[in-house]
């Protein structure tokens, strides 16, 4: 990728994901991320269209990553095969790469740019995001409007033994070995940290642990709508990875439990930026 080395950039591997991409591109550009490192798992929509203008200025780049559904770890689509690319591929595109899935939003609740909050660990080699998970917030069908205006119910994270979540990684490339999953990294040297410093778990790394969400964090749309998460099953099951099978209303219920609208903040920024072209 030409350009001047960006400071933060995302990587993400999507499948049939058009409808969210602009939404996703947008709100992270507001919060600092300058360029997005994607890979197109055969989608059959319209990304292509979708992506064209910010591939044309050089905030996009698109690999296809045509490989057969197939389970890596339980992971589907090869998401390890495709993080480990992109380390190789950009190591030295950008000085911080974060990992993370299209139904994630990275940003920091204090509203400080990401920029601003990673240049604080620098001496580290990654720093590892909690996690929350939000549920369908009471829509049974996609509703009008921004995701993260729509889904504003998550899980109850209270009990720091038993209320556990994984972890998602931001890593300096420069230093890392590959990636053990879509959460954790090996690294050449140094260690990833936590948001408070604290060293983060190694064997194996990225493991799930209660999330710490005040400097950093990531809002993970599990669901979004009722119908979307059965689509989404039916998605991974054709890729040979097996869906839970859990008692629905019992678990949207469970991912409903506490109304949190600390993403909204950016809403207004967001909606501006999205009833603009593509710049």
């Amino acid at each position: 990728m030409t350009g001047a080395k960006a400071y933060l950039s995302l990587c993400s591997v999507y499948k049939d994901h058009a409808e969210y991409l602009r939404e996703w591109i947008e709100f992270h550009r507001l919060v600092g991320v300058e360029r997005f490192f994607l890979y197109d798992n055969e989608s059959t929509d319209d990304h292509d269209a979708v992506l064209a203008p910010y591939v044309e200025r050089g905030i996009v780049a698109v690999n296809d990553w045509k490989t057969p559904p197939s389970v890596e770890r339980g992971v589907p689509w090869s998401i390890i095969g495709a993080f480990n690319d992109c380390v190789e591929r950009h190591r030295q595109d950008s000085r911080w790469i974060g990992f993370i899935d299209v139904d994630e939003f990275l940003f920091s609740p204090t509203k400080r740019p990401l920029p601003d909050v990673l240049s604080e660990f620098e001496e580290y080699s990654g720093v590892e995001v909690g996690r929350l998970d939000f549920g369908p917030s009471g829509h049974r069908t996609k509703p009008d409007g921004l995701v993260i205006e729509s889904y504003l119910n998550r899980r109850t994270y209270t009990r720091p033994k038993k209320d556990w979540e994984h972890v998602k990684s931001i890593v300096d490339p420069a230093r890392v070995d590959q990636a053990f999953n879509a959460h954790g990294f090996y690294y050449t040297e140094g260690y990833a940290v936590r948001e408070n410093r604290e060293r983060a778990l190694e064997e194996p790394p990225g493991r799930r642990i209660f999330p710490m969400t005040s400097l950093l964090r990531i809002n993970h749309y599990i669901t979004k709508s009722e119908q979307e998460y059965e689509r989404k099953g039916a998605q991974w099951a054709s890729a040979g990875v097996p869906w839970p099978d859990v008692d629905r209303p019992g678990f949207f219920a469970f991912l409903n439990a506490e109304r949190d609208d600390t993403i909204t903040m950016y809403a207004q920024a967001l909606r501006e930026a999205l009833a603009e072209p593509v710049r």
